[in-house]
C-alpha cells in the first residue's frame, strides 16, 4: 500500500488542530483556527489556508502555507496572500513555508513585512522533514501565536470585527467580479433553452427601467450572484435557530447549482422563507468559477460558526449584506429608508390597523412599517400579523424577505406573496409557509387599512407589453362608479391606474400613500387622472421636495401622495382641503429615524420649524384650476385680484407644436441643394441659438405645394430632383418615404407654409425663460411651440405681454420639472391653458408706453431668469406693465410665487 503525501492540505490540517489546543490554554486573542475544509479542493481559492479567529468569530488574519521547497519570497506566494487578505478586508497576512515565517501588515495601503522568524531551526530544508520533524515546527507555531497575540494586544494589529467582514462589501465584490463571465453565460443558456430565454425577456421588459443603460444580461448576472450569496449566508444564520438548516453544510464543490437548489428547497420545506430560498431565474447557469466561490463562501461562513454566535450580531450581518446587494442590483428607483419612513408615518393613522405593500419591491417600505410599530411598542409578532408585502416577481421578495426578517421575529408567519398588484382580489386566498415545518398556509385576503407603495415607474408606452389589461381592468372599476364615459387617458403613465385597484382592498376611510413621478401634475393625462382620483379617494396631502431630488440616482421628481378612501366615489365635498407640502430640509439617508418623525408631526400639526411649507386649498376649487398643481406648492392667493384682466392666449393665436414632417434631411436640406429659392422657407430649429427676444431662422426648409406635373410645366428641375432623390428610400423601419409621409391633402413631400410662427417657445425652458418673437414669419422645428396670429392683432405689445412677470409666472406654472431642472411644458398645455393680460384693457397711451419700455429688454442679451429680474431695464418694464392694469401692488407677491416655483424647479439639479 502507497504513503500518502505529506502535503499543504495535510500541515494545514495539523495547524489547526495546533492552534486550537494552544488556544483552549490560554485567555488570548486568538480563539481558534480554520480553514482545513477549503484546502486543496483542486480549484482556485479566495479564502486563505488557515484563517485565525477571535472572539464572536472576528476574522483576525489569514495565512498561506508552502512546502519548504516553494521560497518566501516567491512573487505568487505574496501576492496570493495579497489578494485574498483584501477580499477579507484584513490588515495583515502570515506566509509559511516551514523553514522561515513572515508577518505583512498594512501600512499606507501597501503590505510590507513587519516580523519574520526562522522556524528550520536548521533542521527543516524538504517537505518530507516537515512532517518528520513536527516538534519542531510546533515549538515554532507556538513561538509565532505568542508574538502575534501580542502584537494583538497592544493593537500593533487591529482586530477587524466579524460584521466589518461584510459591511465592508469586499467579499460580495468579490463573487460579483464574475459578472460579465456569468452574463455570457447566461446569454449563451438563451439560446439553448428557449423557456428560459423567454423568461428573461419578460423579466427585462418589466425591470429595465430601473436599470438605465444597463445590459439585460450582466443586471441579470448580478442578482443571480446576489441570490446564491442570500441563500449561502441566510441558511448558515438559520442553523443558529433550526437544526434542519445545517443541509447548507452539504453544499461542498462536489455539489452542482442545480443540486443545490434542491438543497435550499429542501430546507425550505422544514423550515419556511421560501421567498429566500426558492429557484430563481437563471441561477442553474451560473459559472463554474463563480460556483466554485459561492461554495467558498459556504465554507468560510460553516467555519466562521454563524450558529455560535449572538443573535445581534447575526441580525447587523444580515442587514449589512442585504443593504450591499440593494445598492447593487435594486435599481434606480428603489426607495430610500428615510423617504419610505416619511410615507408610513403619513399613512397611518393607527399604527395598531393592518398594512399592504402591494409593490413591495426589496421590501424598504414594508421593513420601514415593521420598525414603525415595534418603536411604538407593538410586539414583533402582532407587527408581522398586521403587514403583508407583495411583487410581481420573485427576486425583490427574496430580498424583501430579507429585510424583515430579524432573529426576534424567527418562527413568526412573513406575510409576504408573489402577486401582481392588480390581480389581487378580496376573498381570495394567499399562499404563505408555515415557519416551522414549510408547509403551505393559504390565508384569506380581507381588506386592509392601509397601502404604501413606491409606484413603478413604467411609461404608458411599454404597458402594452408590460401589462396589457391595467387598462381595461382600470376601466372597468371607474365605469362601475363613474358611468361609461368616465376613464383615464390613454396616455397615462402605468402609476395612475394603480390607486382604483387599491381602492377595493382598502377599508372604508383606509388610506393609501404612494410615492410617484410629478407629471401628473403638468400633463393633460394628468387632468383627467386628478379629477378621477379625487372622486374616489379625499386627496389629502401632495409632498414634493424644494431641496433636491428624492431619488438622487434617476433623473426623476417625485410626489408622495396620502389619500383616503371614499366608501362611495363622489365629487369632492366643499369642505375638503388639500395640502400642498413642500419640504425645504435635505433629506437623505443621514437623517435619523427620530429626525423624520419630527418632521412629520411638524407638518402633521402644521408647526412651522422653517423646514417645509404649506399650501392649503379646497379641493373642489382647484380640480379644473387652469393651472399646473405644481404651482399650488406656492403661494398664489393673489391670482383672483388679476382674473378679470386676463385673457387665454388661444383668443389670439393658433397655438401649436411646431412643423413634424419626419425626415429631416429632405424637408432641411442643407446647402448646395439647388432647389428654386421659391421652395426654401427659412426655420427655426431650436432655442439654444435665440440670443435677444427677437429670433432668427437659423436654417432653411422645403417647401413645395406644387404637384409633380406642375413642376415638370414649370421646368423647377431642383425641386424635381430633390423630391426624385427621395422617392426610393425607406425610413427606419424599412417603410418607403412616399407611403410613410403621406398626409390627407398634402402631397408626400409637402410641408404647408400655414404652420409659419409669429411668435415661439420652447417646450423645455430651463435657467431662461421667455416668448421669442421671429424677425420675419417663419416655420418652427417640432421641438418648440407656435404662436401663429388669428387675426390682425399688435403682435409687439402681445409679445411684450407675455414676457412681462406676470406671462413668465404663467409659462412656469403650467410645465413640470423634469429629473435635471429643466421645465416639461407641452404645446397642448400652452394652447390650452395660457393667459395673457388683456391688451384691450389699455389704452393707445399706456401701449406706447408698454412698447418704449419693452424695446430695452426685448433688443438685448436674455439672460438667466434670476439674473434677468435684478435687470433695471426689466423691473422698470414690469412696473410699468402692472401699473397701466391697476396690480402693481401685487408685484412682490406675484414675483415670490414665481421664483418659489423656479427654485423648487431647478434644486433638483
Amino acid at each position: 500500500m502507497s504513503k500518502i503525501t505529506y502535503n499543504e492540505r495535510s500541515w494545514a490540517i495539523d495547524i489547526i488542530s495546533e492552534i486550537a489546543l494552544f488556544s483552549s490554554k490560554v485567555n488570548k486573542p486568538i480563539k481558534r483556527a480554520g480553514g482545513e475544509s477549503t484546502i486543496n479542493t483542486g480549484k482556485k481559492r479566495f479564502f486563505p489556508d488557515v484563517l485565525l479567529y477571535g472572539e464572536n468569530s472576528d476574522i483576525l488574519m489569514g495565512w498561506e502555507l508552502k512546502m519548504p521547497d516553494t521560497a518566501i519570497s516567491d512573487i505568487d506566494f505574496i501576492e496570493n496572500a495579497k489578494i485574498k487578505a483584501e477580499i477579507l478586508g484584513l490588515n495583515s497576512f502570515l506566509l509559511w513555508n516551514a523553514k522561515e515565517a513572515i508577518l505583512y501588515l498594512l501600512e499606507n495601503k501597501n503590505y510590507i513585512p513587519h516580523k519574520s522568524w526562522d522556524t528550520s531551526k536548521g533542521i527543516i530544508d524538504k517537505r518530507e522533514d516537515v512532517e518528520n520533524a513536527r516538534d519542531v515546527w510546533i515549538e515554532s507555531l507556538h513561538e509565532i501565536l505568542q508574538d502575534i497575540n501580542n502584537l494583538f494586544e497592544l493593537g500593533t494589529i487591529q482586530r477587524k470585527p466579524l460584521i466589518d467582514s461584510f459591511s465592508d462589501t469586499s467579499i460580495i465584490k468579490f463573487i460579483l467580479s464574475n459578472t460579465k463571465e456569468t452574463a455570457i453565460s447566461l446569454k449563451s443558456a438563451s439560446r439553448t433553452d428557449t423557456r428560459f430565454k423567454a423568461e428573461a425577456n419578460v423579466w427585462w421588459r418589466i425591470f429595465k427601467h430601473n436599470y438605465l443603460n444597463g445590459n439585460q444580461w450582466e443586471v441579470l448576472a448580478e442578482i443571480v450572484l446576489i441570490n446564491w450569496i442570500h441563500k449561502i449566508l441566510f441558511a448558515n444564520i438559520l442553523t443558529a435557530f433550526q437544526n434542519d438548516a445545517k443541509t447548507v453544510y452539504n453544499i461542498t464543490t462536489s455539489t452542482t447549482p442545480k443540486e443545490a437548489t434542491q438543497i435550499f428547497i429542501d430546507i425550505s420545506s422544514t423550515c419556511d422563507f421560501w421567498n429566500i430560498f426558492q429557484p430563481q431565474l437563471g441561477e442553474k447557469y451560473i459559472t463554474s468559477e463563480s460556483w466554485n466561490n459561492i461554495v467558498e463562501l459556504n465554507t468560510l461562513l460553516r467555519d466562521i460558526e454563524l450558529a455560535s454566535i449572538g443573535q445581534e450580531l447575526l441580525q447587523n450581518i444580515l442587514e449589512s449584506v442585504v443593504s450591499t446587494s440593494k445598492r447593487r442590483v435594486a435599481g434606480q428607483f428603489t426607495t430610500p429608508i428615510f423617504l419610505a419612513r416619511l410615507l408610513v408615518h403619513f399613512t397611518f393613522d393607527n399604527l395598531t390597523n393592518t398594512f399592504h405593500d402591494p409593490c413591495c419591491g426589496t421590501g424598504t417600505i414594508a421593513r420601514a412599517t415593521y420598525d414603525i410599530k415595534k418603536e411604538a411598542g407593538i410586539s414583533e409578532r402582532d407587527a408581522l400579523a398586521s403587514i403583508l408585502a407583495s411583487d410581481k416577481v420573485a427576486f425583490p421578495l427574496q430580498m424583501a424577505t430579507l429585510a424583515i426578517t430579524e432573529a426576534k421575529n424567527m418562527g413568526e408567519v412573513i406575510q409576504i406573496f408573489q402577486k401582481d398588484a392588480t390581480d389581487i382580489s378580496l376573498g381570495e386566498k394567499i399562499k404563505l409557509r408555515n415557519p416551522y415545518d414549510g408547509s403551505i398556509i393559504e390565508k384569506e385576503y380581507k381588506k386592509v387599512s392601509s397601502i404604501a407603495s413606491n409606484l413603478p415607474f413604467i411609461q404608458q408606452e411599454d404597458l402594452k407589453v408590460l401589462n396589457p389589461k391595467i387598462k381595461e381592468s382600470t376601466e372597468k372599476i371607474i365605469q362601475k362608479y363613474l358611468g361609461k364615459k368616465a376613464k383615464l387617458n390613454a396616455k397615462s403613465d402605468m402609476y395612475a391606474y394603480l390607486p382604483f385597484h387599491f381602492w377595493e382592498l382598502l377599508e372604508d376611510n383606509g388610506r393609501l400613500g404612494i410615492i410617484v413621478s410629478n407629471s401628473w401634475l403638468g400633463t393633460e393625462w394628468g387632468t383627467i387622472f386628478k379629477d378621477i382620483l379625487s372622486k374616489f379617494f379625499h386627496i389629502e396631502y401632495i409632498i414634493t421636495s424644494n431641496s433636491g431630488r428624492w431619488f438622487t440616482n434617476a433623473d426623476v421628481v417625485t410626489n408622495i401622495l396620502i389619500l383616503e378612501k371614499k366608501s362611495v366615489p363622489q365629487t369632492p365635498k366643499k369642505d375638503d382641503i388639500t395640502k400642498f407640502v413642500s419640504i425645504s430640509m435635505e433629506l437623505n439617508n443621514k437623517r435619523t429615524n427620530e429626525e423624520i418623525e419630527i418632521l412629520y408631526e411638524n407638518i402633521l400639526t402644521d408647526t412651522d420649524d422653517g423646514t417645509f411649507r404649506i399650501q392649503e386649498y379646497r379641493t373642489s376649487e382647484i380640480i379644473n384650476i387652469p393651472l399646473n398643481w405644481n404651482a399650488l406648492f406656492g403661494d398664489i392667493s393673489w391670482l383672483d385680484e388679476v382674473d378679470d384682466k386676463l385673457i387665454y392666449a388661444n383668443e389670439l393665436f393658433e397655438i401649436n407644436r411646431g412643423e413634424r414632417r419626419g425626415w429631416n434631411d429632405m424637408f432641411y436640406p442643407k446647402k448646395g441643394h439647388n432647389i428654386e429659392p421659391q421652395y426654401i422657407k427659412s426655420v427655426l430649429k431650436t432655442p439654444r441659438h435665440i440670443k435677444t427676444l427677437v429670433a432668427k431662422a437659423d436654417i432653411d426648409a422645403f417647401c413645395c405645394s406644387k404637384s409633380i406635373e406642375e413642376l415638370k410645366k414649370l421646368k423647377h428641375n431642383g425641386a424635381l430632383d430633390w423630391i426624385n432623390k427621395f422617392e426610393y428610400v425607406s425610413n427606419t423601419k424599412g417603410k418607403p418615404l412616399p407611403k410613410e409621409l403621406k398626409r390627407e391633402g398634402y402631397f408626400w413631400y409637402e410641408m404647408n407654409d400655414s404652420t409659419m410662427a409669429d411668435l415661439v417657445a420652447s417646450m423645455n425652458f430651463d435657467k431662461r425663460i421667455f416668448i421669442a418673437k421671429l424677425e420675419t414669419k417663419s416655420f418652427v422645428d417640432q421641438r418648440l411651440t407656435r404662436f401663429t396670429a388669428k387675426k390682425e392683432i399688435d403682435i409687439d405689445l402681445i409679445h411684450a405681454l407675455l414676457n412681462s412677470i406676470l406671462g413668465i409666472f404663467f409659462i412656469e406654472s403650467l410645465g413640470f420639472g423634469r429629473g435635471l431642472g429643466a421645465l416639461d411644458l407641452s404645446s397642448t398645455r400652452i394652447k390650452k391653458y395660457l393667459r395673457v393680460l388683456n391688451p384691450e384693457l389699455l389704452t393707445k397711451e399706456q401701449i406706447v408706453l408698454i412698447k418704449k419700455k419693452f424695446i430695452l429688454v426685448r433688443d438685448r442679451e436674455i439672460k438667466n431668469i434670476t439674473d434677468e429680474f435684478k435687470e433695471a431695464d426689466r423691473i422698470e418694464f414690469d412696473k410699468v406693465v402692472l401699473e397701466v392694469f391697476g396690480i402693481l401692488h401685487l408685484r412682490d407677491k406675484i414675483m415670490d410665487s414665481f421664483l418659489y416655483l423656479y427654485n423648487m424647479r431647478t434644486s433638483v439639479k
